[in-house]
């Protein structure tokens, strides 16, 4: 009996009906290969690991940028200048309340906000904190066109630094006009200003006006608002938020586009979710849209490049241990605040672990039917790459499911040969009689994770 290959998880889709194919990944990601001959392949990669790059005194980390090659990083306390090898500098303290900061530069100057204060930073000038006329507490900023453009927390409004300054004019400010929710988020991508309050959004630009330099895109109007302003991230041209409809959404062009699947909306499902927040990374030819929401220990992340969802988790505390996230593009690293202390991670492919704790990677494949009559399963067995550091007698374990993934099996462990093997292919069999199955293969050792197939004999 030849195995018959088994249809991929491409994609998290566990959701409250029974039915759907059950399908789900953890700390793994499907890659699409070109069409062959067979058509179209996917084979499924590890997500990235971290592993320590810094350690601030003080914590957490809420935000961090990159400004003259250097990375500045904000605690709750203090703000700090890391090198790039991460040595840092204290710049001095800051009065943070909010669980979120919100920060950008314009490559003299830095400014972060969180809800309720607001603070800058130069180099030639230290570390102060905004106050006097024109000033208002905000919980978003962003930078256009020599601007810093911030929303007026608890109004309409929206209002601007001076141009290539961080001092205020009291009559720079403008009130969002199609509808009466309040500003909840201000984000700019490709000279767009993009402005969103909790139930609809609208679209700015700069028309140079010496009144007001910022105009509303006529005839545009986003009937969706943000459900937390630190969900909107931009990546490919677009910008990506969580709606407060409980969707995920992206723009192409002016126009909203929704993204999240019904497994996405799902599991996030509920009214708590307002400290929820988002980054935006790529590596090795992937973007990412990074979505965590604190209160359920969850963390989506979006594949944009190939337009699929998967999960990502850490093996203590369920969510993802990324805070924030930060480019330093000079050094070419991807960098990751901590959400529980002052640690900062490199955050890389052929890193195996997240700082020496295990990743959990868990791949539940759709649902295979037998038919009414049923079938055995007399083997089955799963072809994957390990190599890389760690263990020198990797491991996969395998259950399986046969009442839509109520209960599982007992775990059944196999080799997967010593580290350095490719192609390596472990089998299990016979197990027994059924008319729908789910299998989960789930592997812990620090290795790398390339999953090429698995295979089946039933009948």
């Amino acid at each position: 009996m030849k195995p018959i290959p088994l249809k991929f998880p491409v994609s998290s889709n566990r959701s409250r009906s029974d039915s759907s194919d059950g399908s789900r990944l953890v700390n793994l990601f499907a890659n699409i290969l070109p069409d062959s001959s067979d058509g179209p392949k996917a084979v499924l990669y590890g997500t990235p690991g971290t592993t320590l790059f810094a350690t601030l005194p003080t914590w957490p980390v809420l935000a961090m940028i990159e400004m003259g090659d250097k990375l500045y990083a904000v605690t709750a306390t203090h703000l700090y200048q890391v090198e790039w090898y991460g040595a840092f500098t204290d710049l001095g303290p800051v009065t943070l309340t909010g669980s979120r900061v919100s920060i950008a530069a314009n490559g003299i100057q830095t400014v972060f906000v969180d809800g309720a204060k607001g603070y800058y930073y130069s180099v030639s000038g230290g570390l102060h904190e905004f106050t006097g006329d024109g000033w208002y507490p905000a919980s978003t900023v962003t930078f256009q066109d020599g601007y810093f453009i911030f929303n007026r927390a608890g109004t309409g409004q929206f209002f601007i630094s001076n141009l290539l300054d961080i001092t205020f004019d009291a009559t720079m400010w403008a009130t969002a006009e199609q509808a009466p929710d309040d500003t909840a988020c201000v984000i700019s991508d490709k000279r767009v200003l993009w402005i969103f309050g909790k139930e609809s959004g609208e679209i700015w630009y700069d028309s140079g006006n010496s009144l007001f330099p910022f105009e509303r895109v006529a005839g545009t109007f986003i009937e969706v608002g943000i459900m937390s302003p630190y969900t909107a991230a931009r990546i490919g041209g677009s910008v990506f938020w969580l709606a407060s409809d409980g969707s995920v959404y992206r723009t192409n062009g002016y126009t909203p586009q929704k993204v999240s699947t019904e497994a996405v909306e799902y599991s996030i499902n509920t009214p708590l979710i307002g400290d929820a927040f988002a980054y935006t990374y790529s590596e090795e030819g992937h973007q990412f849209y990074v979505l965590t929401i604190p209160n359920k220990n969850l963390t989506w992340v979006y594949d944009v490049t190939a337009q699929l969802w998967h999960e990502r988790s850490h093996f203590q505390f369920g969510r993802h241990i990324s805070n924030c996230f930060c480019r330093l593009s000079k050094y070419g690293l991807n960098l990751v605040g901590d959400f529980q202390n002052g640690n900062i991670y490199v955050m890389n492919m052929d890193s195996y672990t997240d700082d020496g704790t295990p990743i959990k990677r868990e791949a539940i494949f759709p649902q295979l039917h037998a038919g009414a009559q049923g079938a055995t399963m007399y083997s089955l067995e799963i072809e994957m790459e390990p190599s890389g550091q760690g263990s020198s007698s990797p491991q996969v374990m395998l259950q399986w499911s046969d009442d839509r993934k109520r209960t599982w099996s007992k775990e059944r462990w196999k080799p997967l040969g010593s580290v350095g093997e490719y192609g390596r292919r472990a089998k299990w069999g016979p197990l027994g009689y059924f008319i729908r199955r789910n299998v989960k293969f789930t592997v812990t050792d620090p290795i790398k994770v390339v999953i090429n197939g698995a295979f089946a004999e039933y009948g």
